[in-house]
């Protein structure tokens, strides 16, 4: 079986534990990350149970796919908080959606139609992660000028990268900042708050610069750097980035 976490992250695999969970491995360093890969068409109502989940009322009627990214997301956060003598514990998410962590831990989840992302670090730290499908060229080029602009597309491009993996790129780096940022600021913002300057496409690293409005209280500079992995078919991003 291929790694389904970035290469640089040290993993050992989990039992699937669920039908529809085909892999799963946990990341032992650098980071404190798991991912896995799952088949909806597996899954059926009665594993909610089986595993001693709850599902929340607006998931309770939802279709089937959805449930199964639900409660694929659920076991694979509780199997990693379990490394930290955290065992059965349930993510929920408040009203704006945000999930809820326990307490000392700040951690981000991400998914696309068949693989789950999750990092998990304990505080003082902003955590951002996110997993996306490849865009085709022509979704790319239908969405570019939302997602970014013609100076940070030149810099890609000239970096190598076409205008599907430049796309696709900018808009899981700035989903992850996003994610890392927003239980700090409360703010909803967009992209153009999330400047890319540089790109070191051989260490898999971007640079950001942030809006006032995107940047924490507490942090003291504007700068963040962003990792990624690329590959044919998807990108993943993450952020850890200590409170200052």
């Amino acid at each position: 079986m291929s790694q389904l976490l970035p290469p640089r992250f040290q993993t050992v695999q989990l039992e699937p534990g669920l039908p529809f969970i085909l892999q799963a491995e946990i990341s032992t360093g650098p980071y404190h990350a798991a991912c896995c890969q799952f088949d909806a068409s597996a899954f059926t109502p009665q594993l909610v149970r089986q595993f001693g989940l709850v599902l929340p009322d607006p998931l309770r009627h939802a279709v089937k796919k959805r449930q199964a990214e639900y409660v694929a997301s659920r076991w694979l956060v509780a199997k990693l908080l379990a490394r930290s003598n955290l065992p059965n514990f349930q993510l929920f998410n408040r009203p704006d959606r945000s999930p809820i962590w326990p307490t000392g831990k700040v951690g981000s989840l991400s998914h696309h139609d068949h693989k789950i992302f999750t990092l998990i670090d304990s505080g003082p730290v902003w955590v951002g992660n996110d997993i996306e499908r490849m865009l085709t060229q022509e979704k790319a080029a239908e969405l570019r000028s939302m997602i970014m602009t013609e100076e940070e597309l030149a810099l890609l491009t000239q970096s190598g990268l076409s205008l599907s993996q430049a796309t696709t790129l900018v808009f899981s780096v700035k989903e992850t900042l996003y994610k890392a940022v927003y239980p700090a600021v409360q703010t909803l913002f967009g992209f153009e708050q999330v400047t890319l300057i540089a790109i070191d496409p051989h260490a898999g690293k971007v640079t950001v610069q942030l809006s006032t409005v995107a940047l924490p209280k507490a942090s003291r500079q504007a700068r963040w750097d962003i990792h990624f992995w690329l590959t044919d078919t998807e990108v993943m991003s993450w952020v850890v980035q200590g409170a200052l």
